[in-house]
């Protein structure tokens, strides 16, 4: 079993002085000497012991020094069998990192610095952040979606950062995923006066925006044909960059705070949009039915006469369900609506990336599809385990429970439950050798999960980037061009 032992100091000077290369004026080689080493946490093979002389060699390349370059090259191809000789060898296969690229990155040197520190820590797999917060890592001269680049400033138009940094981590034995926001389409979608049919609402006309504070999380109706297509749009301008798969995130309904964290009636429900009515209403073949369930989502109430009879004009779909006999026969069929839009939305776009030939994921909470008491459904409304078999199942496993590992172990149990078919890939938060924000160490974690599912999971992620290393995310976030 990997040692775990105090390494954050250690892990900090190093990832800074990666950071460095790329993030301040080109050093001389001399200073670039004094990087600390990378840290071994374990599960990183002897690939640390190259650090040093990598980030030497790649300082002396930036320099001009062609014979450097030459050596550099050659020492990434090298390393890259390393890495694929490591995963074969030690627990577990694959192991990912989420990362979030910035302008900052097309620096000279700049992916090639990040990536050769992320193969040092001997992760072989990278989920990109390519859809987020209403923006997209597209050329801004080549995005045909309705999203901004994320890449805006002049002089870099044509420069594809998600190319790059594909190409980068292929080159250093990595697969790279793209990993997309799915229903949560950002705060620049909301104001277009031409999308707001698309955004979805409850029976009290609020969208997320209401919803969730902060105004960030702008979430769709995933009936919206318009919606639909506009994803469809970004999608394919990401397949064509030939991601090693895709991650989609977002797979959900916002969460409310408080009270309406829990879903208990039809006025709760985010289906309130025309497609979402429509899409209802018209399973019915008769007027009378059609009326029937209007009236129920304009009121949540019927007679117990017209109940009754809506009940049996939708009885094929309540044998469905499978429902408890005490449990609301109206009420789950418009939970099980909610869930099959965002299902039919998957579908769509899971078919979309099978046809390119790659592989996708689910990122998600694993009791975000969770009854709450005897009526009520968490609020995010995540049907998860109605999502394709064939996808990947990435579970957020970041539940605290002081030292113990017990409450991740049960979130990751429960999809190994759900999906025992299914490639299942947990995601942990945290950072090497230390707390963070209540999170165990990662390493102390990855024991956890190999002594308890042992071959059942041979494939970690960590969450991410960004915590391990807050100090060189904000210089890549920040520096000038």
């Amino acid at each position: 079993m990997p040692k775990s032992g105090p390494m954050p100091a250690s892990l900090r000077r190093w990832l800074s002085g990666i950071a460095a290369i790329a993030c301040l004026p080109l050093q001389s080689p001399a200073v670039n000497a004094q990087i600390a080493p990378a840290p071994s946490t374990g599960y990183n093979c002897d690939l640390a012991l190259y650090s040093v002389p990598q980030a030497n060699l790649l300082a002396r390349s930036l320099q001009g020094d062609t014979v450097a370059d030459q050596q550099y090259r050659q020492l990434v191809r090298e390393l890259a069998m390393e890495l694929r000789n490591c995963r074969q060898q030690v627990w577990p296969r694959k192991m990912a990192i989420w990362v979030r690229l910035y302008s900052c990155d097309l620096r000279p040197g700049g992916l090639d610095s990040l990536f050769d520190g992320l193969q040092a820590l001997g992760y072989n797999e990278v989920f990109i952040e390519t859809f987020y917060d209403g923006r997209v890592l597209l050329p801004a001269a080549d995005n045909p979606t309705v999203w901004p680049s994320v890449v805006a400033e002049p002089g870099l138009e044509r420069v594809d950062l998600l190319a790059e940094a594909i190409r980068k981590g292929r080159e250093r034995g990595m697969s790279v995923y793209a990993w997309l926001f799915t229903l949560n389409y950002g705060y620049s979608y909301s104001q277009r006066s031409d999308r707001q049919d698309t955004l979805a609402r409850n029976g009290r006309s609020e969208s997320s925006l209401e919803i969730v504070s902060g105004g960030a999380q702008v979430f769709v109706d995933p009936f919206n044909p318009v919606a639909r297509q506009d994803y469809q749009t970004l999608l394919r301008s990401v397949l064509s960059r030939r991601p090693d798969g895709v991650l989609f995130d977002y797979v959900r309904y916002p969460r409310g705070t408080g009270a309406a964290s829990v879903m208990t009636k039809v006025a709760d429900l985010l289906i309130h949009t025309t497609a979402a009515r429509q899409a209802w209403i018209n399973q019915l073949n008769t007027p009378a039915g059609q009326a029937l369930l209007t009236e129920y989502l304009d009121t949540g109430r019927l007679s117990p006469s017209d109940r009754n009879q809506l009940v049996l004009l939708l009885g094929d779909r309540l044998k469905e369900l499978n429902l408890r006999q005490d449990v609301d026969p109206l009420w789950s069929l418009a939970v099980y609506h909610a869930w099959r839009g965002v299902v039919e939305f998957v579908d769509e776009a899971v078919g979309t990336v099978a046809q390119a030939g790659l592989p996708s994921g689910a990122v998600f909470f694993p009791f975000g599809n969770a009854r709450v008491g005897q009526q009520g459904w968490d609020s995010r409304m995540q049907p998860w385990d109605r999502f394709p078999n064939s996808m990947e199942y990435h579970p957020m496993s970041y539940a605290l429970c002081g030292d113990r590992h017990d409450c991740v172990m049960a979130e990751v149990q429960r999809v190994l439950e759900a999906k025992p078919n299914s490639i299942v890939q947990p995601a942990i938060a945290g950072t090497w050798g230390a707390n963070f924000n209540a999170h165990l160490p990662l390493e102390q974690r990855m024991a956890a999960l190999r002594s308890t599912f042992g071959d059942r999971i041979d494939r970690v992620s960590h969450f991410s980037l960004a915590w391990m290393d807050p100090q060189g995310e904000r210089q890549r976030q920040r520096c000038r061009l």
